[in-house]
């Protein structure tokens, strides 16, 4: 039986520790998943059983170990569609350099998770836009910056706003995306599915 060690590892990467070892395994075969917390329990433990696996969790001292049974016709895979593009592609705005209210720090962790997330997601964003203080995360000291090259790298346009890099004198520090202006902005925005983490 496969055992992987995902104690002390933050939100998504549980979850996706376990992905990419079940991919490696045969129908049949066990993975043993190692967590330290019960939303890593919960998190791991429905994604494997939205895949058609089954699982088996026991308490251990500090710890919690998770057995998952691979299905037969489990996969996690995206599956190739060959459907017309939807009307209205998605896009995801960032304006500010954390997700959400609050502590900054706190926001800052949650957008990093959200951004390592939409890398794994089954529908991604075709776009997104960085304005006001979102230019931060494109920058080349941005605590994010690889997740968006990730992303990019992947086929996700990235537009940054020319005026906000301007007006806050960091333009020559873009390491990811692409300069855009209002227009462009106005553009994609009126164009798709818009999701503001």
């Amino acid at each position: 039986m496969k055992e992987i060690d995902c104690r002390g590892l933050p939100c998504p990467q549980p979850v996706i520790n376990t992905k990419n070892a079940l991919e490696e395994l045969k129908s049949g075969e066990r993975l043993c998943v190692l967590v330290d917390n019960e939303a890593a329990v919960q998190n791991v433990s429905r994604f494997a059983e939205a895949q058609g696996h089954s699982i088996e969790v026991e308490k251990l001292d500090g710890a919690w170990k998770i057995v998952i049974t691979k299905g037969e016709r489990a996969t996690s895979e995206v599956p190739i569609s060959c459907g017309e593009t939807p009307a209205y592609p998605s896009c995801v705005v960032l304006s500010s350099k954390g997700m959400g209210q609050g502590d900054p720090t706190l926001s800052t962790l949650l957008l990093k998770a959200f951004l390592k997330t939409l890398l794994e997601a089954r529908e991604r964003p075709s776009r997104i836009v960085c304005y006001n203080e979102g230019v931060f995360l494109a920058l080349e000291d941005s605590e994010v910056l690889e997740d968006l090259k990730n992303l990019e790298r992947e086929g996700i346009e990235i537009l940054v706003c020319g005026t906000c890099l301007d007006y806050y004198r960091v333009k020559e520090k873009l390491a990811v995306g692409k300069i855009s202006n209002m227009y462009d902005i106005v553009e994609t925005v009126l164009s798709s599915r818009v999701f503001k983490p």
